[in-house]
């Protein structure tokens, strides 16, 4: 559950400020349970992440998601493959703005949003829209975001400042096809973020009762 949380997610419109090429390293908690860990590389359409999770409730979600995302020109790849107690892969294609083509593996995975002819315009891929949460300084304008299964639509709806870190409260709707997390289906989730001295330095994604945290090192 917890990688689907962050990146199905877990886990796009425009962040103020510049990006940053360092790796960023993330501790990932359920509650004050300590799950595993999230590094993430890159900026814009050019990004790699990795979240590695090895202390999942039961061991139920333990394993590994590798995302990335390469542009060449006007077309962005994405490619996410998850390794533990699910083995998928999906591929994207996008050129400009329009998904042209995507491929997810076993076939069991696909949704009826795995046909590129039903995905709107102007969405982005997990790993973009971790970039932009990642290398901003602020809270984001609102953004689409497109994994192969699913559109989420995700905006700022409200903004305080506490010396100097912001807190943006955010919310996160699945807007076409299916929920996460069988046999819940969430659809809709809290998110707040933080932002010290104008880096991200924790995310955290709520429903139904559980939160998962990104905590940056």
């Amino acid at each position: 559950m917890t990688r689907i949380l962050l990146l199905a997610a877990a886990l796009s419109g425009l962040l103020a400020g510049p990006a940053a090429a360092e790796k960023q390293i993330y501790n990932v908690t359920l509650g004050r349970r300590p799950l595993g860990s999230l590094q993430f590389e890159g900026q814009g359409s050019n990004a790699t992440l990795r979240l590695s999770l090895d202390n999942t409730p039961f061991g139920l979600d333990d394993g590994t998601f590798e995302a990335v995302t390469q542009a060449k020109g006007n077309e962005v790849d994405y490619l996410g493959t998850s390794r533990g107690s699910e083995t998928r892969d999906i591929a994207i294609v996008r050129k400009a703005d329009t998904v042209t083509a995507v491929t997810i593996t076993p076939h069991s995975e696909m949704t009826e949003m795995t046909d590129a002819g039903k995905v709107p315009p102007g969405v982005i891929s997990p790993t973009e829209f971790f970039a932009k949460l990642a290398n901003g300084e602020t809270c984001p304008s609102p953004m689409a975001m497109y994994d192969g299964r699913r559109v989420v639509q995700m905006a700022t709806t409200a903004k305080k400042q506490n010396d100097d870190t912001v807190i943006c409260d955010m919310s996160y709707k699945v807007a076409m096809g299916p929920g996460y997390v069988f046999p819940f289906y969430f659809k809709s989730f809290d998110v707040q973020l933080a932002y010290t001295a104008r880096k991200l330095a924790t995310f955290a994604m709520s429903a139904g009762g559980f939160t998962v945290r990104l905590i940056r090192q």
